[in-house]
């Protein structure tokens, strides 16, 4: 059972490499599988928070600390009282609606002919339906540790693949620091032994460097249909577990 959870970890960094966002989707159904989802959703945090570092460098003087800040507060204030609710809350309605909202995002990804260039900044609508977005987001993510979707599927239908990518790295770097601060503060159970936990740190960062190598290689469309196939292997999971 330790071999497919060192397999999930890297997959689900190999994602994060190449997509910038992902690693929960992929993560949290696979190790809920073999240990408790606590654990799942903390060890999927403490991941997250070692990768972010990493790919953040290569990618700091791009960032729009505006649009990250703005996001990230909101994002802050969901996960909240999403952690807060871990332990006393059924998640399983939640699950079955991020999967629905993963499947609708997938078919448009696959159907997506042309990218659209909106600019959020000169767009009132656009702008001001960050904020409830990433309040749902944070709040799902502090919930069952998986505050992508909601996130990815606004930025995606809005920016191309860098701008997107980067700014994903940032947002969820923070949001990653901020949900395992919340765990630990709410002792939520964390059932991993240092080798186990070694291990899957060092599948992770083989995991991100390949992703991110391969992220350089592919265009737009394609890189839009490589996440849709990714993000369909958790959505599966999601709907049937």
């Amino acid at each position: 059972m330790e071999i497919i959870a060192l397999l999930a970890v890297f997959i689900a960094f190999f994602v994060k490499g190449f997509s910038g966002f992902g690693p929960a989707l992929v993560l949290i159904p696979s190790l809920a599988l073999i240990y408790d989802p606590e654990t799942a959703i903390t060890a999927s945090a403490l991941f997250d928070l070692i990768a972010g570092p990493i790919l953040f460098i290569s990618v700091r003087k791009r960032i729009d600390w505006k649009f990250v800040i703005s996001v990230v507060i909101f994002l802050f204030i969901g996960a909240y009282f999403g952690a807060l609710l871990l332990q006393s809350f059924s998640t399983e309605i939640l699950k079955k609606i991020i999967a629905v909202g993963l499947m609708i995002f997938i078919i448009i990804l696959i159907l997506q002919k042309k990218q659209t260039n909106i600019q959020v900044s000169t767009n009132k609508r656009m702008k001001i339906l960050r904020y409830p977005i990433a309040l749902i987001s944070g709040f799902s993510g502090g919930l069952i540790g998986i505050s992508g979707p909601l996130l990815v599927v606004y930025m995606k239908l809005i920016y191309k693949k860098i701008y997107f990518r980067d700014q994903l790295i940032a947002i969820f770097m923070l949001g990653a620091g901020w949900r395992l601060l919340l765990y630990r503060s709410y002792h939520i159970k964390f059932n991993l032994d240092w080798i186990t936990l070694g291990l899957m740190i060092c599948f992770l960062l083989i995991g991100l460097w390949l992703g991110k190598r391969y992220h350089s290689k592919v265009n737009e469309r394609k890189f839009n249909r490589i996440v849709a196939l990714i993000l369909l292997i958790p959505t599966i999971n999601l709907l049937i577990f």
